[in-house]
Protein backbone atom coordinates (compact mmCIF):
# COMPACT_ATOMS: atom_id res chain seq x y z
CA UNK A 1 0.00 0.00 0.00
CA UNK A 2 1.26 3.13 -0.60
CA UNK A 3 1.98 5.76 2.27
CA UNK A 4 -0.54 8.56 2.99
CA UNK A 5 -0.95 11.70 5.07
CA UNK A 6 -3.35 13.72 5.53
CA UNK A 7 -2.61 17.20 4.15
CA UNK A 8 -5.21 20.30 3.49
CA UNK A 9 -5.75 21.64 0.09
CA UNK A 10 -5.71 25.56 -0.15
CA UNK A 11 -5.81 27.69 -2.40
CA UNK A 12 -4.31 31.38 -1.71
CA UNK A 13 -4.71 33.09 -5.26
CA UNK A 14 -6.26 32.76 -8.35
CA UNK A 15 -2.56 32.65 -9.87
CA UNK A 16 -1.21 30.24 -7.99
CA UNK A 17 -3.65 27.68 -7.91
CA UNK A 18 -4.27 24.87 -5.42
CA UNK A 19 -1.55 23.74 -3.10
CA UNK A 20 -1.42 21.38 -0.10
CA UNK A 21 -0.03 21.61 3.46
CA UNK A 22 -0.20 20.47 6.92
CA UNK A 23 -3.05 21.54 9.25
CA UNK A 24 -1.93 23.70 12.05
CA UNK A 25 -2.24 27.27 12.75
CA UNK A 26 -0.70 29.87 15.57
CA UNK A 27 -0.70 29.24 19.04
CA UNK A 28 -2.59 31.09 21.50
CA UNK A 29 -1.17 32.21 24.94
CA UNK A 30 -1.45 30.17 27.28
CA UNK A 31 -1.24 27.14 24.85
CA UNK A 32 1.07 24.16 24.67
CA UNK A 33 2.12 22.76 21.31
CA UNK A 34 0.22 19.92 21.39
CA UNK A 35 -2.57 21.80 22.51
CA UNK A 36 -2.47 24.20 19.57
CA UNK A 37 -2.01 21.06 16.99
CA UNK A 38 -4.96 19.73 18.56
CA UNK A 39 -7.29 22.24 18.54
CA UNK A 40 -5.81 23.55 15.20
CA UNK A 41 -7.16 19.73 13.85
CA UNK A 42 -10.55 20.28 15.33
CA UNK A 43 -11.43 23.38 13.47
CA UNK A 44 -9.34 22.51 10.09
CA UNK A 45 -10.09 18.69 9.44
CA UNK A 46 -12.65 18.16 11.64
CA UNK A 47 -10.68 15.46 13.67
CA UNK A 48 -9.93 14.25 17.16
CA UNK A 49 -6.07 13.39 16.85
CA UNK A 50 -3.79 11.15 18.97
CA UNK A 51 0.11 13.58 18.78
CA UNK A 52 3.07 11.44 19.14
CA UNK A 53 6.65 12.55 18.83
CA UNK A 54 8.41 15.70 17.93
CA UNK A 55 9.83 15.07 14.39
CA UNK A 56 11.07 17.85 13.04
CA UNK A 57 11.32 21.85 13.64
CA UNK A 58 11.73 23.86 10.22
CA UNK A 59 13.03 27.82 10.62
CA UNK A 60 10.64 29.68 7.93
CA UNK A 61 10.61 32.93 6.64
CA UNK A 62 7.98 34.49 5.11
CA UNK A 63 7.35 37.80 2.93
CA UNK A 64 4.56 39.37 3.70
CA UNK A 65 2.69 41.46 1.48
CA UNK A 66 0.84 43.61 4.21
CA UNK A 67 2.51 45.37 5.33
CA UNK A 68 5.71 44.29 3.23
CA UNK A 69 7.69 42.76 5.79
CA UNK A 70 10.13 38.94 6.00
CA UNK A 71 7.97 37.31 9.08
CA UNK A 72 9.82 34.74 10.66
CA UNK A 73 8.20 31.82 12.05
CA UNK A 74 8.98 28.31 14.05
CA UNK A 75 7.15 25.04 12.74
CA UNK A 76 7.12 22.26 14.92
CA UNK A 77 6.00 18.96 12.92
CA UNK A 78 4.32 15.75 15.33
CA UNK A 79 3.65 12.18 14.44
CA UNK A 80 0.06 12.14 14.46
CA UNK A 81 -2.86 9.86 13.84
CA UNK A 82 -6.65 10.64 13.08
CA UNK A 83 -9.41 8.11 14.00
CA UNK A 84 -9.55 4.66 12.09
CA UNK A 85 -13.01 5.79 10.88
CA UNK A 86 -11.91 9.29 10.16
CA UNK A 87 -13.03 10.25 6.64
CA UNK A 88 -11.22 13.74 5.27
CA UNK A 89 -13.61 17.00 5.78
CA UNK A 90 -13.64 20.14 6.13
CA UNK A 91 -13.59 21.20 10.10
CA UNK A 92 -16.13 23.72 11.84
CA UNK A 93 -13.80 26.72 11.37
CA UNK A 94 -11.35 26.09 8.58
CA UNK A 95 -8.78 28.92 7.51
CA UNK A 96 -10.51 30.97 4.59
CA UNK A 97 -8.02 30.08 2.03
CA UNK A 98 -9.07 26.29 3.28
CA UNK A 99 -10.93 24.38 0.33
CA UNK A 100 -10.56 20.46 1.06
CA UNK A 101 -9.67 18.01 3.50
CA UNK A 102 -7.60 15.12 1.63
CA UNK A 103 -5.15 12.15 1.65
CA UNK A 104 -2.46 12.62 -1.20
CA UNK A 105 0.56 10.43 -1.36
CA UNK A 106 4.25 10.98 -2.65
CA UNK A 107 2.71 12.05 -6.51
CA UNK A 108 1.44 15.12 -4.65
CA UNK A 109 4.84 15.94 -3.42
CA UNK A 110 5.69 18.53 -5.36
CA UNK A 111 2.69 20.49 -4.71
CA UNK A 112 3.53 20.80 -0.99
CA UNK A 113 4.10 24.20 1.02
CA UNK A 114 6.09 25.18 2.46
CA UNK A 115 9.09 23.52 0.25
CA UNK A 116 10.62 21.82 3.90
CA UNK A 117 7.38 19.63 3.75
CA UNK A 118 8.37 18.52 0.33
CA UNK A 119 11.55 17.35 1.94
CA UNK A 120 10.12 16.04 4.79
CA UNK A 121 7.41 14.09 2.80
CA UNK A 122 10.03 12.37 0.17
CA UNK A 123 12.36 11.69 3.32
CA UNK A 124 8.76 9.27 4.84
CA UNK A 125 8.96 11.78 7.67
CA UNK A 126 10.97 9.43 9.48
CA UNK A 127 12.65 10.84 12.86
CA UNK A 128 15.72 9.41 12.31
CA UNK A 129 16.73 12.35 10.13
CA UNK A 130 17.74 15.31 11.73
CA UNK A 131 15.12 17.15 13.77
CA UNK A 132 16.16 20.69 13.06
CA UNK A 133 15.38 22.01 9.23
CA UNK A 134 16.08 25.30 8.38
CA UNK A 135 15.95 28.27 7.85
CA UNK A 136 13.88 27.88 4.50
CA UNK A 137 12.69 30.90 2.25
CA UNK A 138 9.15 30.63 1.76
Amino acid sequence: MTEQRLLVQEKHHPLKGHYFTLPGGKQDPGESLVETLRRECREEIGAEISVGRLVHVAEVYRLKTDPPERQHQLDFIFECTVPENYEPLLGPKPDPHQTATCWITLVNAQQLRPAYVTKLFSLGCRADREVYLGPFDD
